[in-house]
């Protein structure tokens, strides 16, 4: 029932976006591009009914790395840096990106439609960040970086 919901959903979504066929594919996974260059995938992790939703932040340059990744980190504690979200780092391609696990068997629309765009305000923000980190003077390893934040009230 849960992947049911789940579709349910992102059609009515993908009617009120201008997607009308929207939905999962037969991998319970679905991309959107937001703007030209963000990814957002939605999968369905149909075994726990749980809904994954990535995005992309942006890279992680070699410039001011070492105080870049210590606010990633900071970020994480208690999820306030990603809005309830987990931020991570893939390391093969160099990018940072913003993760949310939620249960999809109660999920609605409103609750949906609230993860989403905390999802993408807060890839904004960190896609922000890591350009000023990579165009930054030099700051040291131990110096952290503060940022305002957007918390999670969906």
């Amino acid at each position: 029932m849960s992947k049911q919901n789940l579709q349910t959903l992102l059609q009515r979504i993908g009617a009120t976006i201008g997607i009308p066929d929207l939905a999962l594919d037969d991998d319970n996974f679905c991309q959107l591009r937001i703007g030209d260059t963000r990814d957002l995938s939605i999968e369905c992790d149909e075994r726990n009914e749980q809904v994954i939703l990535t995005i992309r932040c942006g890279p992680l340059g070699e410039h001011n790395r070492a105080a870049v990744l210590q606010e990633i980190t900071d970020a994480n504690f208690h999820w306030v840096g990603g809005g309830g979200g987990t931020l991570s780092t893939n390391s093969r391609e160099g990018m940072v990106y913003l993760q949310f696990r939620e249960s999809t068997a109660q999920m609605d629309q409103a609750r949906l439609e609230g993860l989403l765009e905390i999802l993408i305000r807060n890839a904004e923000y960190w896609e922000s960040r890591l350009a000023a980190a990579s165009k930054a003077p030099a700051i040291p390893s131990d110096a952290a970086l503060t940022g305002n934040l957007i918390p999670n009230r969906a």
